[in-house]
């Protein structure tokens, strides 16, 4: 049977609707990093913003159930760092970063901002944050109404640690418009004392 080469199609030949429930299945870091430059039809659908708003800048490889690690590759990071969060950061308003890329993404100003997730931090460096970094504590305390917090751990604890109930009473305590607080169980494999808050508008102060 002879096939025409004509009726073979690429992903160019795909309408756009396709092509972004395509790009909505994928993570957001290999988007960027590979799409953004391929062509100008790729650009619009990479910074479309409805797919930017929702900014998911972690990669996770899994080695078993338990054993998930976090890392960005330098390069990949310091490309979307340099090239692509100075031109959608205004746009985002849903944020996912981990623990060593923190500093280099919230270096932006983030106006519409509302969702943060901090994902596989360990205890120590999230509570040395919380307490120091100055970026993330005004972005909490003037912004942020959704916050996903992911502890870092290589096995199932049986009670939160006592600098995990620390932290827990900074956010509340940073937090002036916080609504939603899922503490430590963005991922079913972790198991959480502290699960999903949904608080009053007047319960966190400063």
């Amino acid at each position: 049977m002879n096939i025409s080469k004509n009726n073979y199609s690429n992903i160019f030949d795909l309408p756009n609707e396709i092509l972004f429930i395509i790009i909505n299945k994928l993570n957001t870091v290999d988007v960027i990093y590979s799409l953004a430059d391929v062509n100008e039809r790729f650009v619009q659908l990479v910074f479309d913003p409805l797919y930017i708003q929702n900014l998911n800048i972690t990669l996770m490889t899994m080695k078993s159930f338990y054993q998930r690690t976090f890392s960005i590759h330098e390069q990949v990071l310091s490309n979307i760092c340099e090239n692509i969060l100075p031109k959608i950061h205004d746009q985002v308003k849903q944020l996912a970063i981990e623990q060593h890329s923190i500093e280099r993404i919230l270096t932006y100003n983030y106006s519409q901002l509302y969702s943060l997730s901090l994902v596989n931090f360990k205890e120590e460096i999230l509570y040395q944050y919380l307490t120091d970094y100055s970026i993330l504590r005004d972005l909490l305390t003037q912004q942020i109404t959704h916050l996903n917090i992911d502890i870092q751990s290589d096995e199932i604890p049986k009670l939160l640690s006592k600098i995990s109930l620390n932290i827990f009473t900074l956010i509340l305590s940073l937090c002036q418009r916080l609504t939603n607080l899922n503490f430590c169980q963005l991922f079913s494999y972790r198991n959480s004392f502290i699960s999903i808050y949904y608080l009053p508008k007047t319960s966190c102060t400063y």
